[in-house]
């Protein structure tokens, strides 16, 4: 429970990028020549962060809102201290652009889609949240179904599928897929549906 108390850490990350997401591009690939980029995320007036894949290396860019003052900022030290990064560029918008080896972003994706699973498997041994009997998750995390007793469930402040749904957008986005998850609550008993909500669309309501 505690990996998604501190989940909030990055909820205006993840807020953001379902505003840009209404009017996000499906991935377009050209594969014409050496300089071919995969551009997940894009957009003149895009505050959200941009993957962009190379051919032999990975642009991510952080919006401002992320990384905050980088007045001090000194790429020497960071990239001295962060092995596989090739370069790290403070932009005039105030954002940091991050160019690293593939390998460096596979791992980064991996250690998210490792820290996503391991959150969900804590939900269901968490005393913080007896009422979730089980939890389902497809590919990429685009369906969760969190099974759950449904007298104990309602009688708590359950903030499960706003955690789930922001761990889900950090693994989909930094792995350069569409951002969407649907997180469905499901009476352990009935099977019925308490309620399922979908992000990012639901941060608009």
């Amino acid at each position: 429970m505690k990996r998604l108390i501190n989940l909030f850490l990055v909820l205006i990350m993840v807020i953001n990028l379902a505003l840009v997401g209404c009017g996000k591009k499906e991935p377009n690939e050209d594969v014409g020549g050496d300089d071919s980029v995969v551009e997940t995320e894009a957009g003149e007036e895009s505050e959200g962060v941009t993957v962009d894949k190379n051919l032999l290396t990975v642009d991510v860019t952080l919006p401002s809102e992320i990384v905050g003052d980088l007045d001090d900022f000194n790429e020497e030290e960071y990239l001295a201290e962060n092995e596989g990064i090739k370069t790290a560029e403070v932009q005039e918008d105030g954002s940091l652009k991050l160019t690293m080896t593939k390998k460096k972003h596979k791992e980064l994706v991996n250690e998210l889609e490792e820290e996503t699973e391991s959150s969900i498997k804590d939900l269901i041994e968490s005393e913080e949240t007896p009422y979730i009997k089980n939890v389902k998750y497809n590919k990429d995390f685009r369906e969760v179904n969190i099974i759950v007793d449904r007298e104990a469930y309602e009688e708590a402040f359950d903030i499960t599928p706003l955690g789930v749904g922001l761990m889900a957008g950090m693994y989909q986005i930094y792995s350069g897929k569409e951002y969407e998850t649907t997180i469905t609550i499901e009476d352990a008993d009935t099977g019925d549906v308490i309620n399922s909500i979908t992000y990012p669309d639901d941060f608009e309501d």
